[in-house]
């Protein structure tokens, strides 16, 4: 049974925090609700519907009162278990490029034991023959109903056989035959558990006859919980659309005084306070001698007028639910990461373009600067005259070649960091709400960003590698130890990846990470010191804080023994740093980057 006793939620309002500026968004919910049971919590909008079901969930936490489940107090004992809890939003908690089978098989092995076992395959053919999905399986989420996506959402939420299924508005945006279709599925789905109870938040009030009771919300109390046909006589109201308007003729303070007098004789004569009363389709099974089946209709529910005899589908026992271990789920993780990125052939292309092109780009401000790059290691001539003429032209030359060498490295730098930043900047943000609700069903932080980082990681790896290489392979090899340099470019991506992963994990929207993220590309190059030197006071601060700085002054820095050092010199008055210095601070970087995501992953984002 689940229990609510005097459950309140009270939030600071706007204005100056104080005791006299708290609002309540819920206040003294009591309620009990029976196994085996459907309930539907309907109200006006912003009543507190989605929000005592989240508190139910344990997204939100009440700041009064006690919930119980089972006989547990869920306030001070030990949550419930994630495979306890199913939990199904108003949004898609799928990923478009998936196929529905693929979609159930990875929550599956995310959120259980199941996978490798000979239980996998008859577990997940009957969840998706439960929820009507079979001749869906191999189609992409991306062309599904809405309808459809709904039934996908509660298959997600099957997979550990939930004895407690919450569903925000799943019937929401629906014609009404597939409201109906979703709602005769959710009533199924109420008795495929003794001891579920299944929670709908919904707007709707037309399908309110397949529910076993109702929660009526209003300005934060709850005004009703009974059977359907008793709220109309509650109300005095002939039609379910008429019960909103009559909440407007009393405060709702009233509602709620009200309520409270007349709920245990409700609760009594209906079976809520504990005695267990049959629902007529349990008693009409039973005398059908049909124990232990549910009944499914073929394709997922019909509508009561169809005349079509439903099919008898026996109830599917799952073993004990225990969840995967960490590694199980980083290796399902990336597995289904590089699946959808294997699929979206825009995002294939783009890196395609960028590890190929951004690399000809450099080559093509470097060719015209070969012959001065030679004409620097010339050797100088015995004859004063002479001398003093190449003398002239060496400076000359030593400016072009300073320059021309100092581009090429910070140019190889900022469009790696470029492509780090395309890269991460919308990772986690994206996919922000789906994260959530794989963290309430078990999901490990751990393992999700080790994900992220492993996936990521091959981008660095192929983009500044080919980026070093490829360059000094066509210019005919830039001054400077070559494995040096490509240590730094790689490690400058790495951190510009960390970085603007930490950024994405913190942001609330993929936009606001991209854009953040923009603007740190941005400024690698004017405040790092290559083309202007900054003031003094400034270096100091900034410095630490720009990877593309650490990349081109370590790698600058690997060429002391030319005599391109001397020429770089000439050309810029930034304070360089050895290349053991530099690596060491973008390692820092990235360590940065990695404590961002961490912290950013695991902090709730629900509301974003």
């Amino acid at each position: 049974m689940l229990k609510a006793l005097n459950v309140c939620l009270e939030v600071d309002g706007p204005g100056e925090p104080g005791p006299n500026n708290s609002l309540f968004l819920l206040r003294e919910v009591n309620f009990n609700v029976p196994p085996a049971h459907l309930v539907a919590i309907v109200g006006p909008s912003g009543c507190g519907k989605t929000t005592l079901l989240k508190v139910i969930t344990g997204i939100l936490q009440q700041t009064a009162g006690e919930l119980h489940w089972d006989g547990r107090d869920l306030s001070n004992e030990e949550d419930l278990h994630p495979g306890d809890l199913g939990y199904v939003p108003q949004f898609s908690v799928a990923y478009d490029l998936l196929t529905v089978e693929e979609s159930i098989a990875s929550a599956m092995t995310l959120r259980t034991q199941l996978a490798g076992t000979e239980d996998f395959i008859p577990a997940l053919d009957h969840i998706l023959e439960v929820t009507g999905l079979t001749h869906l399986a191999d189609r992409q989420v991306k062309v599904l109903s809405g309808g459809q996506k709904r039934r996908l959402g509660l298959a997600l939420e099957l997979v550990t056989d939930p004895c407690l299924l919450l569903c925000d508005e799943v019937t929401s945006g629906l014609d009404p035959k597939s409201e109906r279709e979703i709602t005769d599925l959710l009533r199924v789905l109420s008795r495929g558990h003794p001891k579920r109870v299944v929670v709908n938040v919904t707007h709707s009030l037309a399908s309110l006859d397949a529910y076993d009771s109702v929660m009526v919300m209003y300005q934060g109390f709850l005004a009703y919980h009974g059977p359907p046909k008793s709220m109309m006589h509650y109300f005095a109201a002939e039609h379910p659309e008429e019960v909103y308007l009559k909440l407007t003729e009393r405060k709702n303070g009233d509602w709620h005084e009200s309520w409270e007098k007349h709920r245990d004789t409700y609760y009594k004569r209906h079976g809520f306070d504990g005695a267990r009363v049959l629902p007529e389709d349990e008693i009409a099974a039973k005398k059908s001698n049909t124990p232990g089946k549910t009944i499914v209709p073929v394709g997922g529910a019909v509508a009561e007028d169809e005349k079509s005899e439903p099919k008898a589908i026996e109830h599917h026992e799952f073993p004990p639910i225990e969840l995967p271990s960490l590694t199980t789920q980083l290796v399902e993780l990336l597995r289904r990461r590089w699946t959808i990125f294997r699929r979206d052939k825009a995002q294939v292309w783009l890196h395609m373009a960028m590890l190929l092109g951004f690399p000809l780009l450099v080559v093509i401000f470097a060719l015209d600067g070969i012959k001065p790059l030679r004409a620097l290691s010339s050797h100088q001539d015995a004859n004063a005259v002479v001398e003093m003429v190449n003398q002239a032209k060496y400076q000359q030359e030593q400016l072009k070649a300073g320059g021309l060498v100092s581009g090429l490295i910070m140019l190889q730098v900022v469009l790696v960091t470029l492509m780090a930043s395309n890269n991460a900047a919308r990772e986690i943000a994206s996919e922000r709400l789906i994260l959530e609700r794989e963290k309430l069903g078990g999901l490990h932080p751990f393992a999700y960003v080790g994900s992220k980082v492993i996936f990521l990681g091959f981008f660095v790896l192929a983009q500044s590698l080919w980026m070093g290489f490829f360059v000094d392979m066509v210019v005919g090899g830039l001054p400077g130890d070559l494995l040096v340099k490509l240590a730094l470019l790689t490690l400058a991506s790495a951190a510009m990846t960390s970085i603007c992963l930490g950024i994405s994990a913190m942001s609330k929207t993929p936009e606001k990470a991209t854009i953040l993220c923009i603007y740190l590309v941005g400024f690698q190059l004017p405040l790092s010191g290559a083309v202007l030197t900054l003031p003094d006071w400034l270096e100091n601060w900034v410095q630490p804080l720009i990877a593309a700085f650490w990349s081109w002054s370590g790698s600058l820095t690997s060429m002391r023994s030319t005599a391109f050092y001397d020429a770089v010199r000439a050309v810029t008055d930034t304070t360089l740093v050895t290349p053991a210095i530099a690596g060491f601070v973008l390692f820092v970087h990235v360590l940065v980057g990695l404590s961002m995501s961490l912290v950013g992953v695991q902090r709730s984002q629900w509301d974003s």
